[in-house]
């Protein structure tokens, strides 16, 4: 079992947010996972236990709406997973509302401009061409439907802005002066 303080501090806050984000008090919540007040109140405070976990904290975890692992998943540092119950169905994006999203080809400039910012730093090439493939797969993996009205922006996605002195490839200039020329 975890008895890094650090990692029970943290449990408590994510059950002390849970509980106020309902906008409960302690004894009201209390009652809702029927444990005492007190239970409440040490999970919350949250110091690593002694011997065992409590027996109280799975109830806890679960009047919030999480799996009962969940609190072993929190002290390893990970989020709480929220029951089937929790969980709202993700309709997929009709077309119309892609209006109020950002523009795709806005948001990859913007991680590739990230890439390079961090590789001017001293961060992994290596590292960055990883990160841009795998937003680049994101980004395919975005039903057709959602992305058909910016399906002409698309292709100049694929286009790959180059840092300073890092040259741009041959297989890059035509898609760079197509663009130019849509411009």
């Amino acid at each position: 079992m975890n008895r890094d303080p650090e990692a029970w501090k943290r449990l408590g806050r994510l059950l002390r947010d849970a509980r106020e984000k309902a906008g409960l008090t302690r004894e009201e919540f209390a009652v809702k996972a029927g444990v005492s007040p007190k239970a409440v109140q040490n999970a919350e405070n949250s110091n690593p236990p002694k011997r065992q976990q409590p027996p109280t904290l799975v109830p806890i975890a679960v009047a919030h709406g999480w799996k009962p692992e969940s609190i072993g998943v929190i002290l390893a540092g990970g989020d709480p997973i929220l029951s089937e119950s929790q969980v709202a169905p993700q309709a997929t994006p009709q077309v119309e509302e892609l209006a109020d999203h950002p523009d795709l080809l806005d948001l990859m400039i913007k991680v590739h401009e990230f890439g390079r910012v961090c590789v001017a730093m001293g961060g992994s090439l290596e590292a960055r061409n990883d990160f841009e493939s795998a937003t680049q797969r994101l980004f395919e993996s975005v039903p057709r439907e959602a992305r058909a009205a910016q399906q002409d922006r698309y292709r100049l996605a694929a286009y790959r802005p180059h840092a300073l002195g890092e040259g741009v490839p041959d297989d890059d200039a035509e898609t760079i002066l197509r663009a130019m020329e849509e411009s």
